[in-house]
């Protein structure tokens, strides 16, 4: 038999292919498909990539199509099978049927497509290197942090922080907004944030490397006003839930214990030295920070944290397509949603809401008050409708943006 033969008689995906597990996405259920080679992510149904999961060469097209029938009660007919070699060949999955020009051009729109996606009126991102060599001679040094003997100890100290921090709020604050501090402290506390985010992202790349993942890319990210460092965990998506909460917790968690030995300061120093003073500015806005990050209606990591669990993809996303469903059209629209989703849907949406409003209510108010002081009541309605006019037509914008750089999907 030959090579050629062998690939549509006994086929099997080519090497490095790597299948994640479901998620929900809109109410179907879905699995990534990774192809390392060209840096493409696809996403296929469940009847795909049950049968792409027996795929490896030892399977003939009856036997695979017997099991399939078994599962799902349904024969496979040429139809269906030339459908499913036809995506294949598309993407260049299969072993014995790659053609070097297609996976050239595929790379090539990968790379585009990503090009594209790290500019932006408002972000941009600027790739610094490569950590996955750095990552994988850490990472045996590293693994007893990855086990509970470390983890719970070490949460139990990050919520003690997180406590001391709540009962001396008001004399930490105090001594933030007291003035007066000297250039040295201001500069060394600027620096010491920098070098905890970039720690923050190093906890998520490393736990993603932890668990199999490949991490691509550090770099210097600007998101309007804000210039910090990111790192790229793209292979989460083939993780299991848990696995996904960990990684994107990891940050958060490296923040919090970061803020160990301040506290320390802050307990056994003299008050009113400089390391007093700078352990507490450390405390407040290191503990803020995490807290921030942690409220689920920000796409930050506690946004992500709360997707992974309820192993929903765009959970933002699909809340809003939820309710639009439901008022466009009513509750048949949204039947298609597992119960435990409609609920999710359904809660997210309105708390999500509920912040946006709250939010845009106290910035609205205390930027009114701002410029009313400097430029009068009418002057301050009229800036305030020229920014909204703006903003509107930025979003819209930028939504449109985002529908041409979505990437393709296998289906």
């Amino acid at each position: 038999m030959t090579t050629v033969d062998a690939t549509w008689t006994q086929p099997r995906l080519r090497d490095g292919i790597v299948l994640g597990p479901g998620q929900w996405r809109d109410g179907k259920l879905v699995h990534h498909v990774k192809d390392p080679d060209t840096g493409w992510y696809y996403r296929v149904g469940p009847r795909e990539h049950f049968l792409m999961s027996r795929m490896d060469g030892t399977r003939s097209l009856d036997e695979l199509a017997g099991e399939y029938a078994a599962a799902y009660q349904r024969r496979l007919g040429p139809e269906n099978w030339q459908q499913l070699f036809g995506m294949l060949h598309q993407r260049q999955l299969l072993h014995g049927a790659t053609d070097p020009e297609e996976l050239a051009r595929l790379t090539a729109s990968n790379a585009a497509s990503v090009a594209k996606a790290k500019r932006g009126p408002l972000s941009a991102r600027l790739p610094l290197f490569d950590p996955e060599r750095l990552f994988t001679r850490l990472l045996p040094w590293l693994a007893p942090v990855f086990s509970w003997w470390f983890v719970v100890p070490a949460l139990v100290a990050v919520l003690a922080v997180a406590g001391y921090v709540a009962l001396h709020l008001s004399e930490l604050a105090d001594g933030v907004t007291g003035g007066g501090r000297p250039l040295p402290a201001i500069l060394a506390a600027v620096v010491i944030t920098w070098a905890i985010v970039f720690l923050h992202e190093c906890a998520h790349g490393l736990t993603c490397r932890y668990f199999g993942g490949r991490v691509t890319e550090i770099g210097v990210m600007w998101r309007f006003p804000l210039v910090a460092p990111y790192c790229k965990v793209d292979d989460v998506v083939l993780f299991t839930p848990r696995r996904r909460v960990a990684t994107a917790f990891a940050g958060v968690f490296v923040s919090m214990l970061a803020l160990l030995p301040f506290a320390a300061i802050r307990l056994w120093s003299t008050p009113g030295g400089l390391l007093y003073d700078l352990a507490g500015t450390m405390l407040i806005f290191g503990t803020a920070a995490a807290a921030l990050n942690l409220v689920p209606f920000l796409r930050l990591d506690g946004y992500y944290m709360l997707s992974h669990a309820l192993n929903l993809i765009d959970l933002r996303g699909d809340s809003y397509r939820f309710y639009g469903q439901l008022l466009r059209r009513g509750p048949g629209a949204v039947r298609a949603h597992r119960p435990r989703d409609r609920v999710a849907y359904a809660l997210y949406g309105l708390a999500s809401a509920v912040f946006a409003a709250t939010v845009l209510t106290l910035l609205v108010r205390y930027w009114y008050d701002t410029l009313a002081r400097w430029v009068g009541s009418g002057w301050s309605v009229t800036i305030l409708l020229a920014e909204a006019a703006v903003l509107a037509t930025l979003l819209a914008y930028l939504a449109r943006r985002r529908r041409t750089t979505t990437p393709p999907q296998a289906t």
